[in-house]
């Protein structure tokens, strides 16, 4: 929990923050620091990808925590949480690298831009990264252990009745899964909408809206990452 509390307060921090000025202010500080450039949207990806895996463990935790088999029900502990961690941690960093390297100031048509030079990654960004690992995966995942999860309750509860633990446990997991499944749904549309009609001329009423939109979509995910502090909110006044 406390791994994943410092993920989401430094992705609001540095990533929502940033979008803010960028989008509201026109204060774009990737167009005038080429460190900033080359790392921003590295460590923000770290840190987003990393705890959407978390919110998918979670998912799979909360399905074992419910399940009927003893054994299974005995797989959910601390210590394989951690090695969970750590493995999600070591492998996303190792993932972002390639940005790092090929992630550069440049400047095209008289004016900065802050762009992926390799146009092979940069397509892989796009079409694996943003479309799957980002929005796909996760509401897929999330959405059939929160089902199979839900599934177990409802067998479980007619015979016995839940620990404290793991009822919070599954509560949160389930809370999570509503909170990806809607504030993600939007980015994972417009996302399959951009890639469609990436080479459609546009007019300029066309490319404005679509402007306004990519503000709200680009916005709008943030959501699953101040859901968990809301989370837990909740929770500490519940136990008043």
């Amino acid at each position: 929990m406390f791994v994943r509390t410092f993920l989401d307060l430094y992705i609001l921090l540095v990533g929502l923050t940033t979008r803010i000025l960028t989008t509201g202010f026109q204060v774009d500080f990737t167009l005038v620091n080429r460190i900033w450039c080359k790392t921003r949207l590295g460590f923000i990806d770290i840190n987003g990808i990393t705890t959407y895996t978390m919110i998918c463990l979670q998912a799979i935790d909360a399905f074992m925590c419910s399940s009927p088999s003893v054994a299974l029900r005995q797989k959910s502990n601390i210590r394989i949480a951690r090695y969970l961690v750590i493995g999600t941690l070591c492998f996303w960093c190792i993932h972002e690298i390639p940005y790092f390297i090929f992630q550069d100031l440049v400047i095209v048509g008289g004016a900065p831009m802050c762009i992926t030079t390799n146009t092979i990654f940069a397509q892989y960004r796009s079409y694996f990264v943003a479309l799957c690992i980002n929005t796909t995966i996760p509401i897929i995942v999330i959405s059939i252990f929160g089902y199979l999860t839900v599934r177990h309750m409802k067998t479980i509860s007619v015979t016995r009745s839940f620990s404290s633990l793991s009822k919070q446990t599954i509560s949160m997991a389930l809370f999570q899964i509503v909170a990806v499944s809607v504030f993600n749904a939007s980015y994972t549309a417009w996302t399959i909408y951009s890639i469609i009609t990436a080479n459609v001329v546009k007019d300029t009423y066309w490319r404005t809206v679509e402007q306004l939109i990519a503000s709200f979509a680009a916005t709008y995910p943030y959501g699953p990452y101040v859901s968990y502090f809301y989370m837990g909110y909740i929770r500490k006044k519940s136990k008043h």
